[in-house]
């Protein structure tokens, strides 16, 4: 949870991004170090009696100024409104149950946190909980994977712009990307895009993020044809020899290649013969790495993007920037079929010329 905009309960004050704070190692209260410092105690002993967190009382008081039902989660005990599909505080699915599941894993144990309003407040989950797989009795809901939202409430926070405005933006596959950028938010955990691994600089250009999917692709495109030349120009021909010094042998493997050409040949003619395989290996990280880092770098493309065209004005007669979100963000296919037909061409040009 983002302390930003909180209040302090001695000073009243709410947390800034700059602010110093402690956090409760009972209940999760935060406080600013130097108000801490001047009780020496957290005030709120009847959420320590209770075995309750600051953070779940709060969110009970708030709900129930405002009229709403709310569900706990069975995994960690949070809170949550009452049609919340993942839980804010541990970010795993909810069963749908909207009773107050006491006792579900809760013993109102917090950990102490210490540093700025960055940091997040414990959860009510006790220390050393199993972890118990959710849905049990059925699977996933099905209607996780109806809601475009992907269980992500449409007014969550995004670093200043809603999760409806970012679905707007992503506009395809947001019940994939919306859970996705929750769980960077709230667990700061990524995860592994395949469509990117494979891909790579095609998907960062289908995904409107020009620079860097022009930039991966030119790099690919020259590691490629690269290789296509160091293959044909000293592999294949020094391979050739080297066959011919070890008669034809079956049982040939790449360090005995490696062993003659650095014994019989010139280091630098011994070093462009296995150029090619070293080229691969490298874009086979720079694959790598773009499974990794995709994802964050599309939540922070996507940030980025819904705060820029949020700052331009509405025209006369919108009421919202939705529409200009939706023009503007969404995939482009065009390109993608033009890099993927590209890919192939090279890929059947190096099996033709090799």
């Amino acid at each position: 949870m983002d302390l930003k905009g909180i209040s302090c309960p001695v000073c009243s004050e709410k947390f800034r991004e700059e602010d110093d704070v402690v956090v409760c190692p009972k209940c999760g209260a935060p406080y600013h170090r130097e108000c801490y410092k001047k009780n020496n105690k957290c005030i709120f002993s009847d959420l320590h009696k209770s075995g309750k967190s600051w953070y779940e009382a709060e969110e009970e008081k708030k709900a129930e100024e405002e009229g709403r039902a709310i569900c706990r989660c069975p995994h960690c005990n949070a809170v949550n409104p009452e049609n919340a599909i993942v839980c804010k505080m541990c970010g795993r699915f909810i069963s749908g149950s909207v009773e107050d599941k006491d006792g579900a894993g809760n013993d109102g144990a917090t950990e102490s946190v210490t540093g700025t309003v960055k940091d997040s407040v414990p959860g009510s989950g006790a220390d050393g909980q199993k972890n118990v797989p959710p849905f049990q009795n059925g699977g996933v809901p099905f209607s996780v994977f109806l809601d475009p939202m992907g269980g992500v409430p449409k007014d969550e926070d995004f670093e200043g712009v809603t999760g409806a405005e970012i679905s707007k933006y992503v506009k395809n596959n947001t019940s994939y990307y919306l859970p996705t950028f929750y769980r960077m938010k709230t667990q700061e955990k990524g995860r592994f895009s395949f469509c990117a691994f494979l891909f790579t600089g095609a998907w960062y250009l289908y995904r409107k993020m020009y620079l860097k999917g022009a930039l991966i692709c030119l790099l690919y495109f020259i590691v490629e044809i690269s290789s296509l030349v160091l293959t044909n120009t000293y592999s294949v021909p020094l391979i050739r020899e080297a066959n011919q010094y070890f008669g034809n042998s079956y049982y040939v493997n790449f360090f005995d290649y490696m062993s003659w050409a650095f014994n019989n040949k010139p280091f630098t003619e011994a070093v462009l013969m296995f150029a090619p395989y070293f080229l691969l290996a490298l874009f086979l990280v720079v694959r790598i790495v773009c499974g990794l880092r995709a994802n964050r770098s599309y939540y922070h493309h996507c940030v980025k993007k819904v705060k820029s065209i949020k700052s331009v004005p509405l025209n006369a007669g919108e009421e919202n920037h939705h529409k200009a979100l939706s023009e503007a963000g969404g995939v482009n296919t065009a390109i993608a079929w033009m890099c993927l037909v590209c890919y192939v061409i090279l890929y059947i040009a190096s099996i033709l010329i090799k």
